[in-house]
């Protein structure tokens, strides 16, 4: 049961339609043959769960810890702040996004007030993974 519901949360699998289209025979008449994965949990899929309730597995990037190749783009920061105007700055972010077009954007920031220190992570494309926490007071900002 338990694997028809992760099948049930991953539509795109190619056994998606196998289990949940009614595909298979009736073993019951045909003693000679061995009956399948589907139809030895036949059973267990007319159990009247409500599929419409289990949500579909949504397939996110690995965690920085897990990628090795990490490109970390800070052109940006060559910039002097004080004489490089706002349109400037545009110019050049979208020059940086267009030329990284079928990349993850992820954007960071760090803040430090008096002892107060916090970190935040914005994915434009999967706002839902951005997150922002406050870590120990008298931490560093480099720590955020």
């Amino acid at each position: 049961m338990r694997n028809r519901i992760f099948v049930k949360s991953l539509p795109l699998n190619p056994c998606h339609e196998v289990v949940f289209e009614d595909l298979f025979p009736d073993f019951s008449a045909d003693t000679k043959s061995e009956p399948n994965l589907v139809a030895n949990t036949f059973e267990h899929i007319n159990a009247n769960i409500n599929l419409n309730t289990i949500d579909n597995l949504h397939v996110q990037c690995p965690p920085p810890w897990e990628e090795h190749n990490i490109n970390v783009h800070i052109s940006l920061m060559k910039q002097n702040k004080e004489n490089t105007s706002e349109v400037a700055y545009q110019k050049e972010f979208f020059r940086i996004k267009e030329k990284f077009s079928n990349h993850c954007a992820v954007f960071t920031d760090g803040s430090k007030l008096e002892e107060k220190v916090a970190a935040a992570a914005y994915f434009p494309e999967q706002p839902d993974r951005s997150k922002a926490t406050r870590l120990r007071d008298g931490a560093s900002v480099f720590s955020a």
